[in-house]
């Protein structure tokens, strides 16, 4: 993967304005968490948020004023299931790590510029990555890694084309398509792989845990990996203080993952009400997604058994949407666009709504998105954000239009996200 982090670094350079002191007056604040707008004015020192009132705040005379001329703020929007380094479209054959890397940056300018300001990445992108963000040589939103995805011989990560041979069978490397997943058998190889992925930097880990709609051999009834596999998981990771998140759909694999100590289900759209019951009863998240299930038939390269699988899972897609509602389970806002289908990042916002409220679309891809991530405890460097408060990371933006009454305003990021601030960095300013 070393590879693909010089090419990421060498890709471009992050452009911001950064003040000691930014005071930004007369907006109307979505905490992340409130139906009601306060009027006011926000204060950001050194990355943080200092002060929040409805009266005058003063300043030195050498702070950054900026009149927010009555604009909705939100916290940064948060993205809980997405792919940098998954994005060569299709077309691309068996694409070299530098075309990965050069695709990733661009999937991360392309969720910054749309107001995400923290992802966490569900498997594939190495860590690397995220460093090279973090320290300001790419530009991108703060990444929550979990480095190359864990799968089974024959499961949904295992990417090899038909007739390629099983390597760790006879010694050969395990790791797969630019190190974006990495096939492992047994106890023993989960350890290590969970290991191997929290030394390189992940914050949290994701397995395959049954059959998916873009992998050739796996059925979607399958059940990956066995149950003592994924125990060793979630034990290496728990002993840094993490969680593991995976892959599933039906009822059978996300009962197993959630008996056996999985914290976050990814997609789920096949569970019944009794396993909906079980996640809820158990404190554990459904990270799911709209849009890349609409629009995936459309790309090219899809085979007849993938879009048989995707017809199958795309079925259960509103009946998912009802039991989270019914059980009030954590959801958060995620994507999964892979293949070169980043440019349909803030499509999920309007599906979304489609059955949530504005209100509620916007508390998913902020705060509620933020307390998964938090999930990762320790291994969390960048502190609280997600909300506006006193005192938590200032990722904050600017909207023209009216979100909480209609979304639609966020598909046109360019025209109406007024201001970008990440961390007290303003990345972009069209005030």
């Amino acid at each position: 993967m070393s590879r693909i982090f010089l090419v990421v670094l060498l890709s471009f350079v992050a452009l911001t304005s950064r003040a000691e002191t930014i005071l930004i007056e007369n907006v109307r604040i979505f905490d992340g968490v409130s139906k009601q707008l306060m009027s006011g004015n926000v204060l950001v020192e050194d990355g943080l948020i200092a002060r929040i009132s409805s009266d005058t705040i003063g300043v030195e005379a050498n702070a950054v004023v900026i009149d927010g001329a009555n604009r909705v703020m939100t916290p940064g929007f948060i993205d809980l299931h997405s792919h940098l380094a998954m994005n060569v479209p299709s077309s691309v054959s068996a694409p070299h790590a530098t075309t990965i890397g050069a695709v990733a940056s661009d999937v991360a300018r392309n969720y910054l510029d749309s107001g995400f300001t923290s992802i966490r990445d569900a498997g594939g992108t190495h860590p690397n990555l995220a460093l090279a963000i973090e320290r300001g040589v790419v530009y991108g939103p703060r990444v929550f890694p979990s480095g190359a995805v864990l799968s089974q011989t024959a499961g949904h990560g295992d990417w090899r084309h038909a007739a390629a041979r099983n390597t760790t069978l006879e010694g050969g490397n395990p790791y797969i398509y630019g190190d974006t997943s990495i096939v492992v058998d047994g106890v023993d190889q989960h350890l290590a792989a969970v290991r191997e992925n929290l030394r390189f930097g992940a914050t949290q880990i994701k397995i395959m845990g049954g059959g998916g709609v873009m992998s050739e051999y796996d059925p979607i009834h399958s059940l990956q990996p066995s149950p003592a596999e994924i125990q060793a998981a979630v034990q290496a990771a728990s002993d840094w203080g993490t969680y593991v998140l995976a892959h599933a759909y039906t009822s059978e694999a996300v009962q197993r993952l959630v008996e056996n100590g999985v914290r976050c289900i990814e997609h789920g759209l096949l569970i019944d009400d009794a396993t909906a019951r079980m996640v809820k009863q158990n404190d554990v998240v459904i990270s799911t997604q709209l849009v890349v299930y609409r629009a995936l038939g459309d790309i090219p390269g899809l085979s007849e058994k993938n879009l048989e699988k995707l017809a199958v899972v795309l079925e259960g897609q509103e009946n998912l949407i009802k039991l989270i509602k019914k059980y009030d389970i954590t959801t958060g806002f995620s994507t999964d666009l892979v293949s070169g289908m980043y440019p349909m990042l803030t499509r999920e916002f309007t599906e979304r709504a489609l059955y949530w409220t504005p209100h509620e679309v916007l508390v998913q891809a902020t705060s509620e998105s933020a307390k998964v991530i938090r999930m990762s405890g320790k291994l969390n460097r960048h502190g609280n954000f997600g909300e506006i408060r006193e005192g938590w990371v200032a990722d904050l933006l600017l909207i023209n239009g009216e979100p909480l009454e209609d979304i639609s305003v966020l598909r046109d990021p360019g025209k109406n996200l007024a201001l970008i601030m990440k961390g007290g960095e303003i990345v972009k300013s069209q005030l």
